[in-house]
C-alpha cells in the first residue's frame, strides 16, 4: 500500500469519527439516549448483518485459517500473560487493571472492518469477519477473566460461557459460515433486505464511536494510558507481524489480521467496565486516547505490514 492509499483508507474513517464528535454537540443530537440507542442498533443488528452477509458469500479455500488464527491468538495471549504477571506495576488498583487489560487486547470492530474493506474491496469485510470470529471470543474471554480474577463481584463460569456464545458478532460469524455451506443461494428478496442494513453498519457505528469520545485527563490516568496504549498500539502489532511472518501467512488476510491487532480498543469496553466494577473513567480515557493515537500509529503499521505481507 502506498501512503496515498493508506490516507485514502484512514481519512473517511477519521471524517466519520469527527462528524460523530460534532453531532454530539449539536442541539437535537446531544441526548445520550439517542446515541445509546444508535450504538445498540449498530452493535446488535447492523454489524452482525454485515458480517453474516459477507461471510456467507466468501470463498475461504485459499485462506490459511489455522496459521492465521495462531498468528493473532498467540501474540494476544503473550500480552495478556505479561500484563497479569506485572499487574502490580501496570495499575495502582484492581479496577484500573481491568481497564488496562481491556485497553491492551480489545479492538474497535467498526474501524477494523472499515480498514479491511479499503485493503481488499472485494473480500475485505468477509476476511475481517473471519479474523473477528477468532479474536472476538478470545478478547472477550480475556477481559471477563480479568474481572473474575481481580474483582470481588464474580460471576459464574456458565455466565461467562453464555456471554461469549451469545455475542452478536460471534453468532453472526457462525451463522454466516453455516449459510455459506448450504447448497442453495439466498433468495434475492432476502438480500434486498439485508444489503441496506449491512451498508448502514459502518457509518452508523463510526458516528457512534465519535459521539462517545470524551476529553482525556492525561495527568490522572497517565500510567494506565501509557501501559495499555504501548501494549495495544506497539507491542501487540509487532508480535503479530512477527508471528505472521514466521507462520508464512501473507496476502490481504494477513494485513487485515495485523490491522485488527493494531487498532484502538473497543468503545463497548466502557460499558463492561461500568457494569462489572472496573475503572470506567480510565476506560473512557483509553478509548478516546487510543482512537486518536491509532491514526498516528496505523500508517506506520500499514506501511510496514504491506511491505512485508503483500
Amino acid at each position: 500500500m502506498t501512503m496515498a492509499s493508506i490516507a485514502g483508507a484512514l481519512v473517511p474513517i477519521a471524517a466519520l469519527l469527527g462528524l460523530g464528535v460534532l453531532l454530539r454537540r449539536v442541539r437535537g443530537f446531544s441526548n445520550p439516549a439517542f446515541w445509546s440507542g444508535a450504538e445498540r442498533l449498530a452493535y446488535f443488528v447492523l454489524l452482525p448483518v454485515l458480517l453474516f452477509v459477507n461471510i456467507a458469500t466468501v470463498d475461504l479455500a485459499g485462506v490459511p485459517l489455522a496459521r492465521m488464527a495462531a498468528a493473532v491468538v498467540v501474540p494476544t495471549l503473550l500480552v495478556t500473560v505479561l500484563l497479569f504477571a506485572l499487574h502490580r506495576f501496570v495499575a495502582p488498583t484492581a479496577p484500573a487493571f481491568t481497564s488496562v487489560l481491556q485497553g491492551s487486547v480489545r479492538f474497535n470492530t467498526y474501524v477494523g472492518v472499515s480498514l479491511a474493506i479499503s485493503i481488499a474491496p472485494g473480500e475485505g469485510a468477509a476476511l475481517a469477519g473471519v479474523v473477528g470470529a477468532v479474536l472476538v471470543p478470545l478478547v472477550n474471554i480475556i477481559a471477563t477473566l480479568g474481572f473474575e480474577v481481580f474483582l470481588v463481584d464474580k460471576g459464574s463460569l456458565l455466565a461467562l460461557v453464555r456471554k461469549i456464545v451469545l455475542n452478536p458478532l460471534v453468532l453472526a460469524c457462525v451463522l454466516g459460515a453455516g449459510a455459506g455451506m448450504l447448497p442453495v443461494e439466498a433468495p434475492e428478496v432476502v438480500l434486498a433486505v439485508l444489503d441496506p442494513l449491512a451498508a448502514a453498519a459502518l457509518p452508523v457505528g463510526l458516528l457512534c464511536v465519535g459521539a462517545g469520545l470524551r476529553r482525556i485527563a492525561l495527568r490522572t490516568h497517565a500510567v494506565g494510558l501509557a501501559v495499555a496504549s504501548v501494549a495495544k498500539l506497539i507491542i501487540l502489532p509487532g508480535l503479530t507481524l512477527a508471528a505472521l511472518v514466521v507462520l508464512g501467512v501473507s496476502g490481504p488476510v494477513a494485513l487485515i489480521a495485523l490491522v485488527f491487532c493494531s487498532i484502538g480498543t473497543a468503545s463497548t469496553s466502557y460499558v463492561l467496565a461500568r457494569q462489572l466494577g472496573g475503572d470506567a473513567s480510565l476506560m473512557a480515557a483509553l478509548i478516546a486516547f487510543q482512537t486518536v493515537a491509532s491514526f498516528v500509529t496505523l500508517p506506520l503499521v500499514l506501511t510496514v505490514g504491506a511491505a512485508v505481507l503483500l
